[in-house]
């Protein structure tokens, strides 16, 4: 999956999720059954959002949504490069402990709770 959807890739057994703009109601829409069908399948979750300035209630929801998936099938989601007005709305929401936080891809990549799992 690519384009206006974002691109979505496997990398070292995670699904990798480069989100193209802002995560709002149609992106997240259009991102659902990825993020969902990775989660269930216990792959961990890496969502690349160093081009998402904002994100609205559907996006959370679906983050949110998400991540519950995620860590009923022993996997994790992350977030890599959120902005700050991201962080404010994690924070804000109580939500700003749930999702591991990453600067960039690679250490996303190589979380230790990813590296244990794959032993």
């Amino acid at each position: 999956m690519s384009g206006s959807s974002g691109q979505v890739r496997d990398v070292a057994g995670a699904r990798v999720v480069m989100l193209p703009a802002d995560l709002d109601q149609r992106l997240a829409d259009r991102l659902r059954p990825a993020l969902l069908e990775a989660a269930e399948s216990g792959r961990d979750l890496v969502i690349d959002m160093r081009d998402a300035a904002t994100i609205d209630p559907a996006g959370l929801g679906l983050l949110v949504r998400a991540h519950r998936a995620a860590r009923q099938h022993g996997a994790t989601l992350c977030l890599v490069a959120p902005s700050r007005f991201v962080l404010t709305v994690l924070h804000t929401m109580r939500l700003d402990g749930v999702f591991p936080i990453f600067a960039d891809l690679q250490a996303a990549l190589a979380m230790p709770e990813r590296s244990a799992a794959s032993a």
